[in-house]
């Protein structure tokens, strides 16, 4: 992608977008707090995709006025895609709470999208599960992880996702499930194994609950599914731009 991103703003603030090649749109969605690593998976993509990546508003400074949510981010996104002139239908590859930002997205602006793939994605519904087998202690720990990410409201954008998903559209779908997510590493004050049988529940119940055809495909990785197995996740972008081509 292009060394130097475009300043762009839109109502939620001033987003950094970098995008380079040609072919359909396709914007990558980082996860919570931001980080670059899909900017350069992005660069694999470039010879049958336009592809995209962002920074959010309180990814970096300055900090947002308040607290972002899933839904404010779906927002600025949908005003990205129109200011930048980015064409549409976009292709969405969402990796953790990006994924709750391209469920919301597609559900709220079905024209803006063409397809999702979504990358060890959050979703509504897990954290209810993992919740059933953590007693106090590790409860409390667990969601105080979150501190971490101040500038995201994440009970919020749950709710939102889980609201939205109601008016998911019929739109080609892949979701990428690591099978490691919660064991490599394992946070030794969880119950890792159990988390991630868990996890992996909830992954099936997310696929049909998006679309009766969604494709769902385990990962021998970690969380970073993008990173411990990037030809993976490129082979999966590309079979879905295939299916949209036709």
């Amino acid at each position: 992608m292009t060394p130097s991103p475009t300043v762009v703003t839109v109502a939620g603030g001033q987003l950094d977008l970098w995008c380079d090649g040609e072919g359909p749109s396709v914007m990558f969605l980082s996860g919570i707090g931001g980080d670059h690593s899909l900017l350069t998976f992005g660069t694999r993509l470039t010879d049958e995709a336009y592809a995209c990546f962002y920074d959010r508003p309180g990814d970096g400074p300055p900090p947002p006025e308040r607290p972002r949510t899933a839904g404010s981010d779906a927002v600025d996104l949908h005003e990205l895609l129109a200011v930048a002139e980015i064409p549409t239908p976009v292709v969405l590859v969402g990796h953790s709470y990006g994924g709750l930002i391209a469920a919301i997205a597609a559900a709220k602006h079905p024209e803006d999208i063409a397809g999702v793939v979504f990358v060890d994605a959050s979703q509504p519904g897990a954290e209810e599960r993992f919740y059933t087998i953590l007693n106090d202690a590790q409860r409390a720990y667990f969601d105080a992880r979150l501190e971490n990410f101040p500038y995201v409201d994440w009970p919020t954008s749950l709710l939102e996702a889980a609201e939205a998903l109601p008016s998911f559209p019929p739109v080609p779908v892949t979701l990428i499930t690591a099978t490691h997510a919660f064991t490599d590493p394992c946070d030794e004050q969880l119950p890792c194994d159990e988390l991630q049988a868990l996890w992996l529940e909830a992954q099936d119940t997310f696929a049909t609950t998006l679309t009766p055809d969604a494709r769902h495909v385990l990962a021998d990785t970690g969380h970073y599914a993008h990173e411990d197995d990037p030809d993976l996740v490129e082979t999966e972008i590309r079979s879905l731009l295939a299916r949209i081509k036709h």
